[in-house]
């Protein structure tokens, strides 16, 4: 407990951070929908030089605030516009997560919790990978932990002596800093995490109004820093449909996201091998801790169950939503294996089963896959009944039977699981696991996802990058994306452009200044007057059309388009 904390210690969690999350950063492309959707932001406020707003097809984008569209601005200015430019940002506070939660670690507690906490949040799959993405929540994620960080210094030093106001608003502070990352969610977040803890204390009010209305207040004024200027230089719209938009996502099944009420725990359980079932066996208090190392237990597992609560409630489901359960997660990783290493608890035939049933399921996965393409894809293929999945698999993408090595690797980290398991050697046991698995993690990164990649949309973005310098309109019709924008390099439309004439008539019908104040079936309606014109009008330049092919929304039928070529799930139009 309060250990001192060597300067060096950080810079060696820096130096394994640079080494695990740089390589290969930028070698496959930005995904579809998430990862392009916000370098897409950050590059059209650097063709703009509007930075005050976010754009999507140099339209009012209000599903996000703008602060990480910013980093990526940054980033980009330094590297360039491209993938390695967009996922930079993660890499600075992946190594600041891992530096946070060893200081954490340290101060708190005694013996090596700290360090097994950070093997456990690399060793961990999607904890480990998501510092390779270009994906918002690793920095949301890293400020709303600092805020329940201060709460819990409250929680700890609680007397009648202690003014904590300065805590709160820190928390504030952080929260706003949040909210400009990703929304108001954050703030719900802090405040159900704040009074579940005054639940798991039984009820004991470790705080007053005052300083809730300092927390809230400081939320709020952090973040008008941007909403109140966006709200006055484009009015009350972007604020309305932020808001809206943020409602629909608990209420609603956006876009096609929901899924079953146990999907966040399955997601965890699978996502974070194999901390997630390590961190059962250390779920109960001991008295080998103290009070104030006992105390931030209740605090990681009150933020635990309030995210995975509230994120299996929302009707709408990604993957990376129950994301900050990673943090309390592999902290409950490291604490069980730092209790069973001092006897305290026994990791049960029943953990130990999961662990070896779990990790050699994930094993053969890695194995079968590259099998199942090299030698039976005819038959796998077969096996699929959505058409455009099938057309994505049928892509003529080389497999070599070295890409069994990470799962081969795994399973072999299950054997010695097993023979150390067997001679009780527990501790030894997760060690060589956690480390084998950064090994897994860090080859499938680069040996599997670019495949996948491949796969998926490689065909689509191949087409778009084809005609990145081409003056030319480009259409995607029948599906959701926005690889066009940023693999085409899309630039802003001018007045003289036919397109341009399109839009400026139809907002001049509705009594509209631009596409935000627009209703949901105007932009629809606008959408289809633009593909209309695209495909009979009097077009000024090419216009390409790219639809999947098992949804052409009528393409094959129009007399006026020419059918260029149809590729693992995309066809491809040309206007004649």
């Amino acid at each position: 407990m309060n250990q001192q904390v060597n300067p060096f210690h950080y810079l060696w969690i820096t130096c394994i951070g640079c080494i695990l999350f740089i390589p290969c950063l930028g070698s496959v492309h930005l995904f579809d929908w998430d990862e392009i959707n916000f370098a897409e932001s950050a590059r059209e406020m650097l063709v703009t030089q509007n930075y005050s707003q976010v754009q999507i097809n140099y339209q009012a984008f209000w599903e996000k605030p703008p602060l990480f569209i910013w980093m990526q601005v940054l980033s980009m200015k330094i590297f360039g516009v491209n993938e390695f430019a967009a996922r930079f940002p993660n890499v600075v506070f992946g190594i600041l997560t891992l530096c946070l939660i060893y200081r954490i670690g340290r101060t708190i507690f005694k013996g090596h919790i700290a360090h097994w906490w950070v093997l456990g949040y690399i060793g961990a799959i999607t904890p480990h990978f998501y510092f390779k993405t270009g994906l918002i929540d690793p920095v949301f994620n890293f400020f709303i932990f600092l805020s329940i960080y201060e709460f819990y210094k409250v929680l700890l030093l609680n007397s009648s002596a202690y003014n904590p106001n300065r805590h709160f608003l820190l928390a504030g502070l952080y929260t706003g800093i949040a909210i400009l990352c990703k929304g108001p969610v954050a703030l719900l977040v802090g405040l159900l995490v704040l009074f579940s803890m005054v639940f798991a204390k039984r009820m004991t009010w470790f705080f007053s109004l005052n300083n809730l209305i300092i927390f809230i207040l400081t939320t709020g004024l952090v973040t008008s820093i941007w909403f109140i200027p966006e709200s006055l230089r484009n009015g009350p719209y972007f604020i309305v449909e932020f808001i809206q938009y943020q409602l629909e996502l608990f209420s609603q099944d956006v876009a096609g996201h929901q899924q079953p009420i146990y999907y966040h725990p399955l997601v965890l359980l699978i996502g974070c091998f194999p901390i997630s079932i390590i961190a059962m066996a250390g779920w109960k208090q001991n008295e080998f801790y103290t009070y104030q190392e006992n105390l931030f237990r209740t605090t990681m597992q009150c933020l635990f169950w309030v995210v995975l609560i509230l994120f299996s409630i929302v009707k709408t489901k990604i993957i990376h939503y129950s994301s900050l359960c990673w943090l309390p997660l592999t902290f409950m990783g490291a604490y069980a294996m730092e209790s069973i290493n001092h006897g305290i608890f026994r990791f049960r035939w029943y953990y130990k089963l999961s662990l070896i049933l779990l990790g050699t399921f994930i094993a053969a996965a890695l194995i079968i896959f590259p099998v199942l393409m090299i030698y039976y894809k005819p038959w796998f293929l077969s096996q699929l009944d959505n058409a455009f999945t099938r057309a994505n698999f049928a892509a003529p993408v080389s497999w070599h039977l070295s890409d069994i090595i990470p799962g081969v690797i795994l399973m072999l980290g299950i054997v010695l699981l097993i023979i150390n398991l067997w001679k009780g050697k527990p501790i030894i046991t997760f060690g060589c696991l956690l480390l084998g698995n950064v090994l897994v993690i860090s080859m499938a990164s680069i040996m599997l996802v670019p495949k996948i990649e491949q796969h998926t949309q490689g065909a689509a973005i191949g087409f778009f990058q084809s005609h990145s310098k081409d003056n030319c309109y480009i259409f995607h019709t029948g599906y959701k994306s926005y690889a066009p924008y940023f693999y085409a390099q899309i630039q802003p439309l001018k007045s003289t452009d036919g397109l341009y004439k399109v839009n400026q008539s139809y907002f001049a019908q509705k009594n509209a200044n631009s596409f935000l104040q627009l209703s949901e079936q105007e932009r629809a309606e606008l959408d289809d007057l633009q593909k209309e014109w695209l495909i009979h009008g009097k077009t000024d330049r090419p216009a390409f059309f790219i639809a999947k092919t098992n949804d052409r929304e009528g393409l094959d039928t129009c007399s006026t388009l020419k059918e260029l070529w149809d590729r693992n799930g995309f066809v491809v139009y040309k206007r004649k």
